[in-house]
């Protein structure tokens, strides 16, 4: 029989899912809804107006593309269960066949999986700049200190994001290491499965 393949852990599909497919549709919400506040403003109520518009128009963007990616890869992630469901397990061969291409596709999934978590990741780093960078006060602006305070808060939590980001990538890369091989090799499929 043939090898199949499995996320490490297990449940990053579904944790990936709502990520991809209810945060990343509210951030990029929230980013065109920013940055058409900003595209309507000039520098008296926006320090840097260009800037903060490219941010979260390229905050957008990758988000979307987070999106798309995602969409294209989970149709490549599926189980010995979906298998038996759709094709029986009669017959030995088919099933053989299956399982093979069961883990090609899984190797499709997990490519493009990957470039939609780093779209994700640099979409909510982008956002959590652009939000700073409009936060910035214009020169002579009402209640400056207000501003700069919460543009800072926004930059803090915005670097903690990114060192999350990096911690957790490679916490998923040494567990991909350390378990997969254990966990390919017993998810070999059972003859009477």
């Amino acid at each position: 029989m043939g090898l199949l393949q499995a996320p490490v852990p297990l449940g990053y599909g579904p944790a990936s899912k709502e990520a991809h497919s209810v945060a990343a549709p509210l951030l990029v919400g929230a980013a065109l809804a920013l940055a058409g506040v900003v595209a309507g403003a000039n520098e008296r109520i926006f320090r840097w107006p260009g800037i903060s518009l490219l941010l979260l128009v390229a905050t957008s963007m990758a988000l979307i593309a987070s999106i798309q990616l995602h969409y294209f890869a989970r149709q490549y992630l599926y189980s010995r269960q979906d298998i038996h469901d759709w094709y029986g397990s009669d017959n030995e061969a088919q099933l053989k066949r299956l399982y093979a291409w069961q883990g090609d596709d899984y190797g499709v999934w997990a490519r493009h999986q990957s470039l939609a978590v780093h779209c994700f990741s640099m979409g909510t780093v982008l956002l959590g700049l652009g939000v700073a960078a409009a936060l910035v006060p214009p020169d002579g602006g009402q209640q400056a200190s207000w501003r700069w305070a919460a543009g800072g808060l926004v930059l803090l939590c915005t670097a903690v994001e990114a060192v999350w980001t990096i911690a957790i990538y490679r916490k998923n890369v040494h567990l991909g290491v350390s378990r997969g091989f254990a966990l390919s090799a017993i998810a070999k499929p059972r003859e009477n499965a």
